[in-house]
């Protein structure tokens, strides 16, 4: 069996355990896997322009605020809006803030980029905070989840904690397989390639500011979409969607899992989501310990939990150990 063949078969399988699930867990546990799925294509759209476009932005909760303000608006003042469409304005959102805010920031690099990005998000943060006739402040809004219609199967409820995996998987799921499919074209090439050699790449005849605005604007469109599916399960935001901290969650579950690897954020939210729950459980001091795990992950496994899936990176790290 090639290793192509192989990767179709474990991900066949990967998607056969998660619709069957909801059969064996309860609906705490289901909750919490359907929290993994946003994460997971909040941490995917931000390792696109990390990971594979070489652009580190610290204020990518601006793109996932932006989304779940605007699925929330939405659905409060046009609630006639059928639910996909309402995704569909939450992922364009994203992608029009990434493109109005990478216009300015991918001509920058380094420590400029990621300060600017942040610096947008503190001023969307900004207006989010003050102006509360339309977004409530820190108070927040309160949203109801509308039901799903499709035509061959009528009015769907989504009340249910089963019901909202299920929509979030099939989301997600379509949503990862596009953004695998845009790496593998020349285009999501092209981005690999800048992050290579830049220099290299322009002479190429690239355009690089182009191709960094592609990137940027892309995973805007996924991180909008992930913050419209996160106000759907939730049923609320607030500014806590655009603060800071929201901002370093993706930024902590790609290290961990693994930057530059596609699965790698996806195996990063899994873990920092179920750790997070686990730890909360035991000690007040949880932020204090994951804290610890990114360190430990930075100094001793600088490829993520993905790479310990690699026998022969494995086996380097022991050797690494025992010297």
């Amino acid at each position: 069996m090639t290793g192509f063949r192989a990767r179709q078969l474990g991900w066949g399988v990967a998607l056969v355990v998660l619709f069957l699930l909801p059969c064996f867990l309860s609906p705490l546990q289901v909750y919490i896997i359907t929290e993994v799925l946003i994460y997971a294509l909040f941490a995917v759209g931000f390792n696109l322009m990390f990971g594979y476009g070489g652009l580190l932005p610290f204020g990518i909760a601006a793109l996932f605020g932006v989304g779940a303000y605007c699925t929330a608006l939405v659905i409060n003042h046009f609630p006639g809006v059928p639910l996909l469409l309402v995704l569909l304005s939450a992922a364009l959102s994203g992608f029009l803030a990434a493109v109005i805010i990478g216009f300015f920031c991918v001509r920058l690099s380094g420590a400029y980029f990621a300060l600017t990005t942040l610096a947008f998000q503190m001023f969307l943060f900004a207006v989010a905070l003050k102006w509360r006739s339309l977004t409530r402040g820190d108070d927040g809004m309160s949203v109801i989840r509308p039901d799903l219609y499709l035509p061959a199967f009528g009015t769907i409820s989504l009340r249910g904690t089963a019901s909202i995996y299920y929509f979030t998987l099939i989301i997600v799921t379509l949503a990862l397989l596009t953004c695998y499919l845009f790496l593998k074209t020349p285009l999501g090439n092209s981005v690999m390639c800048v992050r290579e050699n830049e220099t290299r790449a322009s002479f190429l005849g690239y355009n690089i500011f182009l191709i960094k605005l592609t990137a940027f604007s892309a995973s805007g469109l996924l991180v909008g979409l992930a913050g419209g599916l996160f106000v759907l399960f939730q049923e609320f935001v607030a500014t806590t969607c655009i603060d800071m901290n929201m901002g370093l969650i993706p930024v902590l579950m790609t290290i961990i899992g693994g930057s530059g690897h596609f699965f790698g954020p996806i195996l990063g939210a899994a873990f920092y989501v179920m750790f997070q729950d686990w730890i909360s459980s035991i000690t007040y001091y949880w932020m204090l310990t994951m804290g610890g795990v990114f360190i430990l992950t930075v100094l001793y496994l600088q490829g993520g939990l993905i790479s310990l899936l690699n026998l022969e990176k494995l086996r380097q790290l022991r050797l690494r150990g025992n010297r």
